[in-house]
């Protein structure tokens, strides 16, 4: 193996992902994955040696090292690789996915084949390590179990960053009435670029329930605090007016500020959502600077000094400087 010094790895000379790399640490190690081809039994350190499962990637990792879990894929769902909800606790520990950056990309990890049970996956991924990168990868959970609500990636760790990562759970019709959420937010100073969070495969929000894409906080002491999402796209297919894109539904769920730049927040389905941002908090503020909404009748139902808009100016005033799409003639 050599180690070039701008931290891309070549196994037979041929380099592996280009700039989709995290710098390695002198001592850190890189495991690959494929799902199909993979064996438990493998050593995971070349690319012709993979494990099966992320799972048991993580286990050859080193907390603090900078190891890195490489997933491949063949292009197809085929190498999807599947398994286990997980805890991803060890600090500067990465995963990256070897394949072309598209929105839910085929660098996939999803459940195990024939589960139905939600319960096993919820929250999918808990992210409670701190300086990890997550990168190129797609995570899907759409088990069948009726009345369960689901949790993607529950983030309770701090200055991670995503890039390019789809966060897709409860993509079935029996977990659209729940009260589920693709990404919960508890950390602090993570970054999210370029993602896609949610999905408008399964229609969500009939019966009452509060669907959400992000959903921040837990209470007190659980804060999500100056987290950032830039040029994210947050998809949603409602079938009543409860789902919302945000929702910070207690007095505690925010400190001092979250920030969504360049963002979209679609959804495309059959009803017209009441608002897109559910926001009870108190204690901080929720920023969205020049981001477009479509498929709502508010940003949110009443004026709050705690969630702002700025930077793009619409044909519509919904509520005093929030703004959302409207048909242009």
């Amino acid at each position: 193996m050599t180690t070039f010094g701008d931290g891309v790895y070549q196994y037979g000379g041929q380099p592996i992902g280009g700039g989709m790399l995290p710098a390695m640490g002198t001592n850190s190690k890189a495991f690959f994955i494929h799902g199909s081809l993979g064996l438990a039994g493998n050593s995971g350190l070349s690319p012709s040696q993979p494990v099966k499962t992320l799972t048991q990637a993580y286990a050859l990792m080193t907390d603090g090292a900078g190891d890195v879990a490489y997933i491949l894929n063949d292009g197809t769902t085929g190498a999807t690789v599947r398994d286990v909800a997980l805890v991803w606790a060890k600090d500067n520990c990465h995963i990256v996915g070897l394949g072309a950056p598209a929105i839910n990309n085929r660098a996939r990890i999803s459940t195990v084949s024939g589960s139905t049970d939600v319960d096993a996956y919820t929250p999918y991924l808990t992210l409670s390590a701190s300086g990890c990168i997550i990168k190129n990868v797609s995570w899907f959970q759409g088990n069948s179990e009726d009345a369960k609500a689901s949790v993607g990636h529950l983030v309770s760790g701090s200055r991670n960053y995503y890039e390019n990562v789809s966060i897709i759970t409860g993509a079935h019709a029996n977990q659209g009435d729940e009260s589920s959420m693709n990404l919960q937010m508890k950390g602090s100073e993570n970054v999210f670029e370029k993602c896609y969070i949610g999905q408008d495969t399964a229609a969500v929000g009939f019966n009452s329930k509060v669907w959400s894409n992000v959903r921040f906080g837990g209470g007190a002491n659980e804060e999500a605090t100056r987290n950032v999402f830039r040029d994210c796209i947050f998809p949603m297919w409602a079938n009543d007016t409860e789902p919302v894109f945000v929702y910070a539904p207690t007095a505690f769920d925010v400190q001092r500020w979250n920030l969504f730049d360049g963002c979209n927040f679609i959804n495309t389905g059959t009803s017209t959502i009441a608002e897109a941002v559910s926001h009870a908090c108190t204690t901080g503020k929720t920023f969205f600077k020049d981001c477009a909404f479509y498929g709502m009748t508010n940003i949110t139902t009443a004026d709050s000094a705690y969630v702002q808009l700025y930077g793009i100016t619409g044909a519509s005033v919904v509520d005093v400087g929030h703004y959302k799409g409207v048909d242009i003639e």
